[in-house]
């Protein structure tokens, strides 16, 4: 229902993609957990073994750690809050400026601390266990195994079929285009579309074993720790909640 584009009229479809955000996260822990299960991944490795030019912070990152925001990498700052990205980042590797050099906003393993950055980097160590860049890597492995045809990165100078437009409703209750924002410095975390069918398509097959084995699918629905035993929300890649959690 509804409309994918509201100036020409053209009304939605089970083949409309639209921005998936955060939904990002859990296709790029699958896509993590996939290379777990063929072990080519250590996810308690260093993550310098897998990107070898990530600054050393003096405490080891891993990337488990990093698909469960235990890694202490910082989310968005005031200013990147404030604004929409325009910035093209044509890499993963080129993406890890943004944030690379900067202090972690707490001890790997002591604070659980949201952050689309830490998938950034968690991203790059896909890539760096796989020997192929992310969005190939996702495709080829993840996406096309699964059926799902219509989910790829929101590359904005790209001619994609059936992608809706974006927009903001504004206080009256009107709506304004959206204004112009490149998603490439955070594929990872918050850059790919999807199909109302395709992320069916996606949830059924975690809900038993088959594209990813038992193991995997424990540790990704698994309530993650601190350092001190503390149990977070949060699995790998995926928020978990108790029957009856108001939280």
């Amino acid at each position: 229902f509804g409309l994918a584009d509201l100036e020409q009229c053209v009304p939605v479809t089970p083949k409309t993609k639209f921005r998936i955000g955060s939904t990002s996260k859990p296709l790029t822990s699958a896509g993590a957990m996939l290379l777990y299960d063929q072990k080519r991944l250590d996810l308690d490795a260093p993550i310098q073994r897998y990107v070898p030019t990530f600054p050393a912070k003096g405490q080891v990152i891993t990337t488990r750690q990093l698909l469960g925001h235990l890694g202490g990498i910082r989310d968005y700052n005031a200013e990147e809050n404030s604004k929409l990205d325009r910035d093209v980042y044509h890499s993963v590797s080129e993406s890890l400026k943004r944030f690379k050099d900067d202090p972690l906003a707490a001890p790997p393993g002591t604070k659980w601390i949201y952050s689309a950055y830490g998938y950034v980097l968690a991203s790059a160590a896909i890539e760096g266990a796989s020997g192929q860049n992310f969005l190939s890597f996702m495709h080829d492995k993840v996406f096309s195994p699964l059926g799902m045809q219509d989910t790829l990165a929101d590359e904005s100078d790209k001619i994609i079929p059936s992608r809706a437009r974006w927009y903001t409703i504004a206080a009256d209750g009107s709506y304004r285009n959206t204004p112009y924002e490149d998603l490439s410095y955070k594929w990872a975390g918050g850059g790919f579309l999807s199909t109302a069918k395709d992320l069916a398509r996606f949830g059924s097959a975690l809900l038993k074993p088959g594209f990813l084995n038992q193991d995997a699918l424990a540790m990704i629905f698994s309530r993650q720790e601190t350092n001190a035993g503390k149990k977070t929300k949060y699995g790998l890649g995926w928020f978990i909640h108790d029957t009856g959690d108001d939280g």
